[in-house]
């Protein structure tokens, strides 16, 4: 008798426990598998990926783990979080030193940062030219004494950059497909060119993304232009750029191919807030 009391009172502990984490399961979560990034996850769901990261609490450089389960929608925690954050700018400390190459706003770019704010902290004024080996602040005040104004940082872990895009063709060839926002394998434009050619960034920035982990895309490369901004290129041969490299506009990120599909091209798509937007009004007159 004492041993099945005991045996019940077991099961009753196991079954409480099973129910408490049944009822914190989210069925519309995510669960992250080996490869994933938020970026990637992102791309997948037509994301936004800084507020993907923003509903999850996870800040730059945005590092998950496989088997983490993501919220794909925002919490009442991270609207909270999100309001208190917008209240306070996240201060940032430190200083870096100036490399050949190196422009005010690709610095700015690297660290979140609005470019006329980095330069009002070091008393720079247009066209904000720097010279190798100098250093600048990452915080603190405006240096001029001509004015009290002063512009605010970036918000929270999101990162700013107010500079027009200038985008170029990534590849040349004849588009053999149009964009078409409701059909899946029109998210982009598809440019039909000869395997082996130079595929090359549309506009500067760094890649967030560089594999063929994402179904249908083939060899796959993910680049961030700055906030508002990412554009994709897929089909790939062969990729030479890593995740997290800076890229110039116009640099050689990869070799034209066909991994995915059946003939060489290029399937290229420009993604705004997460969304896809037609290439085409992007893109100059060729």
């Amino acid at each position: 008798m004492t041993m099945r009391v005991l045996v019940s009172g077991v099961c009753i502990l196991l079954i409480s426990a099973c129910s408490s984490r049944l009822s914190n399961w989210d069925p519309d979560d995510y669960t992250v598998a080996s490869g994933d990034t938020i970026y990637s996850i992102a791309w997948k769901y037509e994301l936004d990926p800084f507020e993907l990261a923003r509903w999850n609490n996870i800040s730059k450089p945005y590092i998950i783990r496989t088997g983490q389960r993501l919220h794909m929608a925002p919490t009442a925690e991270s609207k909270k979080a999100a309001a208190v954050a917008y209240a306070t700018p996240t201060p940032r400390k430190g200083s870096i030193t100036v490399r050949k190459g190196d422009t005010l706003y690709s610095l700015a770019r690297q660290h979140d940062m609005e470019a006329k704010h980095l330069a009002a902290i070091n008393g720079l004024k247009p066209p904000y030219t720097i010279q190798p080996g100098q250093t600048l602040q990452l915080s603190g005040t405006a240096a001029t004494t001509t004015t009290k104004k002063t512009t605010a940082p970036s918000q929270d872990a999101l990162p700013y950059d107010d500079r027009k895009i200038v985008w170029q063709w990534p590849v040349q060839g004849k588009v053999i497909s149009t964009f078409k926002r409701n059909t899946v394998d029109r998210k982009g434009i598809k440019i039909a060119a000869k395997e082996g050619n130079s595929v090359k960034a549309a506009a500067a920035g760094k890649v967030v993304y560089s594999g063929n982990g994402l179904i249908s895309y083939g060899n796959l490369v993910i680049i961030k232009h700055n906030r508002t901004y990412l554009s994709a290129y897929a089909h790939n041969r062969k990729l030479l750029v890593k995740e997290g490299q800076m890229i110039k506009s116009g640099q050689k990120i990869a070799v034209l191919g066909k991994t995915g599909t059946e003939s060489p091209r290029l399937y290229f798509e420009i993604r705004k807030n997460g969304k896809p937007v037609n290439p085409i009004k992007y893109l100059p007159r060729s």
